[in-house]
């Protein structure tokens, strides 16, 4: 049985870069590049997650205890390998999802599966460091597995050498930001360059009833996403805080930021 990765729908591809260029432009951060290389060796992770019956955990970063097909060489499964440590999601549908509900799942980490304020799908879509991207997607063997992997392949080691080219990342993110992009489960986040110990007290002000509340299920993650330019990231919950559209909010995190925000909503559908 010959190997083939398989082929995009054309649109695929762009339509993922705008959103995640989209998404890196409200955080103040350059656009990515997107080079056919890059998208040929995530297809290839892609084409490895559905070719094991990948499950949802951890593992399939780098896909770890996963045995090599018989029908792929080993150059191929050494690319797999390495393209899927960056962003790998699962979406159990029969009629798939467009490129921008799979961005848009990313960058909220709702059901981040490494656990509860982990942002490391949001941290690699905004890395301070990160200079492109490769695209891939594929679905299971539709019988006993109707999954649509896809992999944002982000990892690259001349990237991870660069300077961070911000010093600050939050999220949501400074003056406007999207209504659509939080919901009861997505974790906030402040990311930065500098180091801080300990977990600071995080208030929220909604500037428009006058009224402040307190951060819940406050998380400093310390280096652990320092490859995407951070020395120190701290997420938590918006608590008690009413979120509601066209209001304006201000954070302020301990004694090391403060910023402030209003909502808007996205017109259309995600395509």
């Amino acid at each position: 049985m010959p190997f083939s990765a398989g082929v995009l729908n054309p649109t695929y591809i762009p339509d993922t870069m705008d959103y995640v260029n989209y998404y890196r432009s409200l955080a103040g951060l350059p656009a990515e590049l997107n080079h056919a290389d890059d998208n040929t060796h995530a297809q290839i992770g892609v084409a490895a997650l559905a070719a094991v019956n990948a499950t949802k955990d951890l593992k399939v970063h780098g896909l770890l205890g996963y045995t090599r097909p018989f029908y792929f060489n080993e150059d191929d499964w050494n690319t797999a390998e390495n393209s899927t440590l960056g962003n790998v999601n699962f979406l159990e549908s029969n009629n798939g999802a467009t490129a921008g509900d799979i961005v848009t799942d990313l960058i909220r980490e709702d059901n981040n599966i490494a656990g509860k304020g982990n942002i490391g799908h949001r941290a690699l879509i905004l890395s301070a460091r990160a200079t492109r991207m490769g695209i891939g997607a594929a679905y299971g063997n539709g019988v006993s597995n109707n999954v649509l992997y896809s992999v944002q392949n982000g990892w690259f080691a001349d990237d991870i050498l660069r300077d961070p080219v911000v010093d600050t990342m939050v999220y949501p993110s400074r003056r406007v930001f999207p209504y659509e992009l939080v919901g009861k489960k997505t974790p906030w986040s402040f990311s930065t360059t500098k180091k801080i110990t300990g977990t600071p007290k995080i208030y929220i002000t909604d500037m428009t009833t006058k009224k402040r509340y307190r951060a819940t299920q406050v998380r400093n993650f310390g280096t652990t996403f320092y490859g995407d330019g951070y020395t120190t990231t701290i997420t938590y919950q918006p608590g008690k805080t009413k979120l509601v559209t066209t209001h304006k909010y201000k954070v302020k995190i301990g004694k090391y930021y403060t910023y402030t925000f209003r909502f808007f909503r996205q017109k259309g559908h995600l395509k």
